[in-house]
């Protein structure tokens, strides 16, 4: 396989073409080999909610932790901030983020990817997010509609082609179930990437 780094930093990957875009994201995420780390997996089990075989739910991005565990050091990027793990592993993917998202959504400023693959996300609030994020999903999949609680009213978006923009982190929401593969990227800023403005 060649190196997808040097592949995606030379060249423009996306067409414009909605359809045809999310085939092409929908490749890539493919090739990503998805986990959960141990808080992704802790809110699915307190919620009664079987993490997935073939899928998870990592961050794109940076942290404040520089350690997870003795073995496993991060990439400093400032002080108090750094690279997650699979960004260390996948440099490639910024570029391929930053093309989609200035086609799709140029006006949303954002530092930060939520990868998901099958993940069936409970009800939450994004706690340590900063204002907006704008969610895509992608797969071959039926169902999986992303409820939010608007202060009552539950409103349900698809995700699917059209990016959804809503305050994840004032506002209860969820994912519905599903069948097939299914991917979200979400685009956020929190506390970590708010640092490297």
């Amino acid at each position: 396989m060649p190196d997808l780094n040097s592949v995606y930093k030379y060249m423009t990957i996306f067409t414009g073409d909605k359809l045809q875009d999310y085939t092409i994201m929908t490749t890539i995420l493919e090739t990503i080999d998805f986990y959960s780390g141990t808080e992704r997996k802790q809110m699915m089990k307190k919620n009664g909610i079987k993490h997935p075989k073939e899928g998870g739910s990592m961050l794109y991005g940076y942290t404040w932790k520089g350690y997870l565990s003795p073995t496993k050091q991060r990439t400093k990027v400032i002080e108090g901030v750094y690279s997650t793990k699979v960004r260390d592993d996948h440099p490639e993917l910024e570029g391929v983020f930053k093309e989609y998202a200035s086609l799709y959504f140029p006006d949303f400023k954002w530092g930060q990817v939520q990868m998901n693959k099958n993940f069936l996300c409970p009800p939450h609030r994004d706690s340590a997010n900063i204002g907006e994020s704008v969610l895509c999903a992608f797969g071959d999949f039926q169902g999986g509609l992303t409820c939010v609680d608007m202060d009552g009213k539950i409103v349900k978006h698809d995700g699917d082609i059209n990016p959804v923009r809503f305050n994840g982190s004032k506002y209860l929401h969820w994912v519905e179930n599903f069948t097939g593969t299914r991917y979200t990227l979400v685009f956020f800023h929190n506390r970590s990437s708010r640092k490297l403005l």
